[in-house]
């Protein structure tokens, strides 16, 4: 019986969780029908037609009965049930749990019954021992009663969203049935009393809102649909005489209505909600009467206003002092009030005014400049904006909407130049991983014999780790360009390396397909693998150099962010100090927590910079720069001293405090001097023999810009004889010259004019015009009922507008039909140009009665092509107007001939003024145009060997620009030009190539110069910080430390009894102070410290 009590209190434990989910089913029941009937009961007041409201409350009861008939078979069951749901739960039972039930009852008869009981009593242990690993839990899912909660789900917020979005969905039921019961309560007339009453001639005049500007509008209807704010007075007369009446609007408000003649009723309501309005009349003698007509009243809807916001200029970055240029369209059914930008800043926000309405526009298109330096932005903010609109509604509203939102962030250069230099330290990386395999490679190249496969893999390997480093490289390069005068030799650096590197991949592609194309050859073909390692060897050269001087640059950073560091860690320490120091005199009640914060924020700046300056990848011939860096510097007991100014700051002890505070300073200046003196013992950027070759370039320059400075002043001295000499000799000559010139360009002139009055009085060309400004007109009419059409895609006018807008579309269909018919459209663009050659012709004009020779030839080289071209295109136009056409491809054709005849006058004038030239120049200046020209030969060649030296410095050094063995190169031919036309004694020619060498000579300097006194450390802000320099005042140096440094202490200046100073000398003191320090003074005082030093 042991095993009949098992699978009893197993199937016991399944009905109980059955019936757990049955009582929650039930209550999802119950609570769906209490919100069906509120829904329904909700919506058969609401609304007021039979039809809505008998229809909704139906369709909610079917559809309620329908889900709850759809699981009401979940009802009670028995054991043999609860053995059944097993079976279908775990079928390998194979009926063992039903039939154990079923024959269990057996065990209790007489014997003599048809089974043994021996074989129940195996099939009752049996079935106990394969239930014992159920659990009755699992067999009845607790999911069964979802669909019921989810009824009650659906049903609750079918209730909640009529609550919330039909308007007045409770009170209107409520008012509803108190009208009702007060109906039943009243002792109204009669039926046949009630009937008997009626409202003729209704006549209602509804004045819209001022905002809208619409008129007023009279209908004569009683139901109506107006904006809220309307004013309606409604008239009307009655059948029968009345005493008073009254208009009730909702079964709630009542308002008075005027009698006249006991017949005609005046009055009205102000409009605030839908719903409808009755009459209520008092007879003579009687009791108020309800008419039974009810009247709707609808709501109409003052619409959204909308604006499109369009950035000129998005950017996901903006600096500080950046200008965000914004355009926007803004549209309102009735008038738009004002436009607003509204920025989020961080968790500030920021309202801007755009554009304020005085009369109501219902469009309105703009531009707004917000200008961003005024809006005390940090760095490193992140900033969200949008356009808000409202409209004028002001008895609803006013209405707002708002455009599309855009975002950015304030460019922060610390965080930039951190994640700057987070780059180069991984560019670093891949390179010295690249050089390490090369270096391995190439020992086993030299060393072994290998097959082309294996230089191949090399090679192929190669090139894919040089892609890598040449995309990191660009892209350090172009965040880098963001950067406000960012140090020219790091750019330049980056430039080397992409260019050579670039180099050293192409010449391992172009070895590679060599490679592939001996492999696939039919006849084997041995590959000479030299070239694998000549191109390995130059990689490993060129990597070396790079790494070498870009870990110099990338320490170079870190310092300088170091520095930026100790200037805010050194203001931090001064602020609080002065702010101990108003505590003490009782100036500034400032907070314990405001001190520890300020002094929270100094022991994060210290930590700061100590963890960047361990981070540094060079030996440092100071140890604070090494591993000990910490243990060197005291860190410990710095931070300790800073804990210890917090205790006392809470405690009340102030000059305590501060004395600990003066000892922490102390500190910090020894750090500031440890800094100074790490900084300046950097390995420089360019190493001091590159320093010398730059320093004797400059001085090479500067000798032969003044050598050439010199042959073309004595040139040009030579030319100014020349040419007075010329024009004595050809004073005649040019003037007749001219002359026919004038002839000539005057004729071309009358051509044009004609052609100009023959196209203007054409009938073909005048209808061409009038036909174009009828596209003109028509293409603006579509631009209109575009934006018109886009504007009412949600209203009923959408198809009125599509209509509108496919026929102006047919008309200007037609219209450039109508002018390709014309066959004018070559001579219409001729016609448009035809003013501006007219206007050139009139210039050449008038240079010939200035008798300018040099500025005639150069606008007629310029004018003289485009008929040409013009001629050339009307012959190409097909389909033209014979006449028209005949016409102008005659006169473009004398046109061509009188400017061939200008050519051939100025080409013939100009050889005879060369050929006679040389007869012009005296024995003298002929010698002395060949001594200039030897000069010149001797700067050419100086100039080839400067610009050898600079590819040779290149090389040696990345930082030096590969621009300027260019700019040098084009001085070296230049002068070689300039050299060649002295000999020749072309003077005039000879002084243009001198002009543009001297160039080349200035340009090669200046960059020199700019190579040596380029700064390499960048403040926080991405430029060079500018030291205290003589003859600038008083001004205190932001960083503390060093004997030079000021410091705030008392000192006892001597009186005028003590010491005296003539005035003179003073004021030469004076005078000498305000004036800068001497050109290049700074760089080389630093130069001589620098080789003291060394």
């Amino acid at each position: 019986m042991q095993s009949s009590s098992k699978i009893h209190h197993f199937l016991n434990r399944l009905q109980a969780k059955w019936n757990r989910v049955l009582l929650i089913q039930a209550a999802y029941s119950v609570l769906t029908v209490i919100a069906g009937c509120a829904l329904a009961t909700g919506l058969f007041f609401y609304f007021q037609s039979p039809l809505l409201s008998y229809g909704w409350s139906s369709l909610i009861i079917i559809l309620l009965g329908w889900c709850l008939h759809s699981y009401s078979g979940f009802s009670r069951i028995d054991r043999e049930q609860a053995a059944l749901l097993t079976e279908a739960k775990y079928p390998e039972l194979n009926n063992s749990l039903i039939n154990a039930i079923q024959l269990e009852r057996h065990l209790t008869k007489p014997q003599g019954g048809i089974f043994s009981l021996s074989f129940i009593r195996e099939q009752l242990q049996r079935t106990e021992s394969e239930i014992q690993k159920l659990d009755p839990d699992s067999v009845v899912s607790g999911q069964r009663f979802v669909p019921a909660r989810n009824v009650f789900l659906v049903t609750l917020l079918a209730l909640i969203t009529a609550t919330t979005l039909l308007p007045d969905f409770k009170v209107s039921s409520d008012s509803q049935e108190m009208a009702i019961q007060k109906e039943n309560k009243e002792d109204l007339q009669p039926v046949e009393n009630q009937t008997a009453y009626q409202i003729d001639n209704l006549s209602l005049t509804l004045e819209f809102p001022a905002y809208t500007r619409l008129k007023r509008q009279i209908i004569t209807q009683g139901s109506f649909k107006a904006l809220p704010g309307t004013e309606v007075q409604i008239s009307g007369n009655s059948n029968l005489p009345v005493e008073r009446a009254e208009l009730v609007v909702n079964n709630r408000d009542h308002f008075v209505m005027t009698v006249n003649d006991f017949k005609n009723l005046n009055g009205s309501f102000m409009l605030r909600e839908k719903g409808h309005y009755q009459f209520r009349v008092k007879p003579p003698d009687e009791e108020k009467v309800l008419l039974k007509e009810k009247y709707s009243i609808e709501l109409d809807q003052d619409k959204s206003p909308q604006v499109i916001l369009f950035p000129a200029n998005p950017k996901p970055v903006y600096y500080e002092t950046d200008r965000v240029q914004i355009f926007y369209e803004a549209h309102d059914d009735f008038g738009i009030r004002k436009i607003d930008l509204i920025a989020q800043v961080n968790d500030t926000t920021l309202t801007k005014s755009v554009k304020s309405f005085k009369h109501s526009e219902k469009d309105s298109t703009g531009s707004y400049t917000w200008n961003l330096s005024l809006e005390k932005l940090q760095p490193g903010d992140e900033v969200q904006y949008f356009l808000e609109i409202k409209d004028n509604d002001n008895v609803t509203g006013p209405n707002t909407g708002q455009s599309e939102i855009y975002s950015f962030i304030v460019f922060d250069s610390r965080k930039e130049q951190e994640n700057l230099v987070r780059l180069q330290e991984e560019l670093s990386e891949k390179m010295i991983a690249l050089l390490a395999n090369g270096l391995v490679e190439g020992e086993i190249l030299k060393t072994s014999t290998t097959d082309p496969l294996y230089g191949k893999k090399i090679l192929a390997s190669h090139a894919d780790a040089l892609i890598d480093i040449i995309g990191l490289a660009q892209r350090i390069k172009d965040q880098a360009k963001d950067f406000d005068n960012f140090p020219r030799p790091y750019l330049t650096l980056l430039t080397s390396i992409i260019t050579g590197l670039t180099a050293i991949r192409e010449d391992q592609i172009d070895t590679l397909n060599k490679i592939q194309g001996t492999i696939m050859k039919p006849t084997p073909v041995s590959f000479n693998l030299g070239s694998v390692e000549i191109l390995n060897a130059r990689m490993v050269t060129h990597l070396e150099q790079d790494i070498l001087y870009l870990i110099k640059m990338t320490n170079r950073q870190k310092m300088d962010q170091v520095m930026d560091l100790e200037d805010q860690l050194s203001q931090l320490t001064e602020a609080l100090r002065e702010e101990f120091e108003n505590i003490r005199d009782k100036k500034s009640p400032l907070t314990s927590k405001q001190v520890n914060s300020k002094l929270n924020e100094i022991q994060q700046t210290l930590q700061k910079m100590m963890d960047k300056l361990s981070r540094q990848n060079q030996s440092a011939p100071d140890e604070f720069l090494n591993s000990k860096a910490y243990k060197s510097m005291n860190l410990e007991e710095t931070l300790a001293s800073l804990e210890k100014i917090k205790d006392l700051a809470n405690q009340g002890k102030i000059d305590e405090a501060l004395e600990q505070l003066k000892k922490v300073a102390e500190d910090l200046r020894e750090l500031a001097n440890q800094l100074d003196q790490s900084n300046s013992s950097m390995d420089s950027l360019v190493d001091n023999q590159v320093m010398e070759q730059i320093n004797e370039s400059v001085a090479k320059l500067e000798s032969l810009e003044k050598k050439q400075k010199e042959i073309i002043e004595k040139t040009s001295e030579i030319n100014q004889k020349l040419r007075a000499k010329q024009a004595r000799q050809f004073e005649f000559l040019i003037k007749n010259f001219f002359d026919e010139l004038k002839k000539d360009v005057t004729a071309i002139q009358n051509l044009l004019e004609e052609n100009s009055k023959y196209l203007d009085e054409h009938k073909a060309m005048t209808k061409m015009r009038e036909l174009m400004q009828e596209e003109t007109r028509i293409r603006q009419k579509i631009k209109s009922l575009s934006q018109k059409t886009i504007d009412s895609s949600l209203s009923e006018d959408l198809g009125d507008n599509f209509k509108a807008l496919n026929e102006a579309r047919k008309q200007l269909s037609t219209t450039v039909i109508e002018q390709d018919n014309l066959r004018t459209r070559g001579f219409q663009n001729f016609k448009e140009n035809l003013p501006q050659i007219k206007k050139r012709y009139e210039t050449l004009r008038e240079l010939t009665e200035l008798n300018e020779l040099n500025e005639f030839n150069a606008l007629f080289k310029n004018t003289y092509p485009e008929i040409f071209r013009w001629q050339g295109s009307m012959r190409s136009t097909r389909n033209q107007r014979e006449d028209i056409g005949d016409r102008l491809n005659q006169d473009l054709r004398e046109v061509t001939r009188l400017n061939a005849e200008i050519s051939k006058k100025l080409g013939s004038l100009k050889r005879s003024i060369e050929r006679d030239s040389q007869s012009l120049l005296t024995d003298k200046e002929k010698t002395q145009l060949d001594q200039l020209s030897r000069q010149e030969q001797e700067m050419s060649q100086q100039a080839e060997a400067m610009k050898d030296s600079f590819i040779k410095m290149n090389q040696e050094n990345p930082l030096v620009p590969p621009t300027l063995s260019r700019n040098m190169g084009d001085a070296q031919r230049n002068l070689k030009n300039a050299q060649d036309r002295l000999q020749t004694q072309q003077v005039q020619r000879g002084i243009d190539s001198e002009n543009r060498a001297m160039k080349s000579l200035q340009d090669t300097r200046k960059q020199l110069n700019e190579i040596k006194n380029s700064g390499t450390q960048m403040s926080n802000q991405g430029k060079r910080e500018t030291p205290l320099r003589l003859g600038t005042g008083s001004r205190r140096d932001s960083r503390r430390g060093g004997s030079v440094r000021m410091q705030k202490e008392k000192v006892l200046l001597p009186s005028e009894d003590q010491y005296k100073v003539p005035s003179a000398f003073r004021e030469d003191i004076l005078d000498a102070m305000k004036k800068q320090t001497p050109k290049d003074y700074e760089r080389l005082v630093n130069e001589y410290y620098k080789e003291l030093v060394q």
